[in-house]
């Protein structure tokens, strides 16, 4: 079965690269930017100039992803259910 394989790094690497070709990782880093921006909003008040995210392909194939924000205040928010 296709996924019982183990792939080399080469191949892995080789495999996201061609990935890469079908979608644009500008266009990932705007949704990503979007979403997380709207998340941290929840939270903090924040500015979208204060913000920005960093998609990096590394060597092996893997993304690195670096969130960098800076915000004036925290929101002021009721204490979480017992379950979290």
């Amino acid at each position: 079965m296709i996924f019982d394989r183990v792939e080399s790094d080469e191949e892995r690497l080789k495999n996201v690269l061609i990935s890469d070709k079908q979608f644009s990782p500008e266009r990932l880093k705007k949704v990503m930017r979007s979403d997380v921006y709207a998340m941290l909003s929840n939270y903090c008040e924040i500015t979208p100039k204060d913000f920005d995210i960093n998609v990096d392909l590394q060597n092996d194939g893997t993304y690195k992803i670096g969130i960098i924000a800076t915000c004036n205040r925290l929101k002021i928010f009721g204490s979480l259910p017992e379950e979290y």
